[in-house]
């Protein structure tokens, strides 16, 4: 059965990692599904972002968006049913509320194979996977050495 609505969470700071997710998610998405590409950008604490130029915000989401819609391209997925979001905050928080805003069917995610690091610290995939309350596509990838 195709997902009709697939949320995927890229971060564009690990580009390969979020070729891989929306290929993913092109590779499951049905003639009729809408995939929601979804950057969550780290949020500033208020000290930090004072000192940046007022425009920064304004940049960063919209070299995001940018970089996002020409992977979608890449990964062939329709236009027309292919909608890029941004937001500020925890990661996992904010994927987690997209989904349930939009009544996702599935949540795709990239990953590098797990190192014990990221075992002993946890990591926003891992935190995505044990609070999801859909269904969860991991694409993985090998870490860059």
């Amino acid at each position: 059965m195709p997902h009709v609505t697939i949320i995927v969470a890229v971060d564009v700071n690990t580009p390969d990692l979020a070729r891989a997710a929306i290929a993913g998610a092109a590779e499951v998405a049905g003639d009729d599904t809408a995939v929601h590409l979804l950057y969550v950008r780290y949020y500033l604490p208020t000290r930090y972002s004072e000192l940046l130029d007022g425009s920064f915000d304004e940049h960063e989401e919209r070299d995001a968006l940018a970089a996002m819609k020409a992977w979608a391209s890449e990964a062939g997925l329709a236009p027309d049913r292919t909608h890029f979001l941004t937001r500020r905050g925890r990661v996992r928080d904010e994927v987690l509320t997209e989904a349930a805003r939009l009544k996702a069917n599935l949540v795709v995610i990239g990953s590098h194979q797990p190192s014990l690091t990221s075992k002993l610290l946890g990591s926003n995939a891992s935190a995505i996977i044990h609070q999801s309350p859909v269904s969860i596509l991991v694409v993985r990838t090998q870490a860059a050495e």
